[in-house]
């Protein structure tokens, strides 16, 4: 794989993990004898040594021929090596949009669970906010009625004792005259 990545030396180290897979789908569907792919690979050694680009191609075609290439069978064969990467683009799509379903998607729709499940909380904050409030409320108007039923009980019981006294020091004075001046 290293001679064929070398002849196709154009990608950045970032793209390299993604070189790597293209240039292991060219190598497992290579044809058989010299094409396209070993042409490159040619061109890619003469240019390495110092020879230019354009003599670099006449010279690996001039080895190619012979051994059976033409300038029809490369060019055919080099569209056979673009639909293989095709054919790659399309495996990793789909492996992306599975990618994507399971891991986006699937996180979306938890996450969307999760917003469903906070507005619930909060609605039930509110609501127990608003029965807290009417609780003090409730409190608030029992402790003004115990405080004013105290009061009342106070004042009835001032009232009654007031009464009390008042008819029994009358009681008392009449038991005292009748029994100075019966007695």
């Amino acid at each position: 794989m290293s001679n064929l990545s070398d002849a196709f030396n154009t990608m950045s180290q970032e793209d390299d993990r993604f070189a790597n897979v293209l240039m292991k789908a060219l190598e497992d569907k290579n044809l058989e004898g010299f094409d396209y792919l070993e042409f490159k690979q040619s061109v890619a050694k003469l240019t390495e040594m110092g020879i230019d680009y354009d003599t670099a191609l006449r010279s690996a075609y001039a080895t190619g021929t012979t051994v059976g290439l033409s300038l029809e069978k490369l060019v055919k064969t080099a569209r056979y090596y673009t639909e293989v990467l095709q054919d790659e683009k399309s495996k990793f799509m789909n492996s992306m949009e599975k990618h994507l379903m399971s891991n986006v998607e699937g996180k979306a729709k938890q996450t969307g669970e999760l917003k469903k499940k906070i507005a619930n909380y909060e609605a039930k904050i509110e609501q127990l906010r608003e029965e807290v409030e009417k609780a003090k409320t409730q409190i608030a108007e029992s402790t003004e009625l115990i405080n004013s039923a105290k009061d009342k009980a106070s004042a009835n019981q001032k009232g009654f004792d007031d009464a009390l006294d008042v008819i029994t020091a009358v009681i008392t004075q009449d038991v005292t005259d009748i029994t100075r001046v019966l007695g």
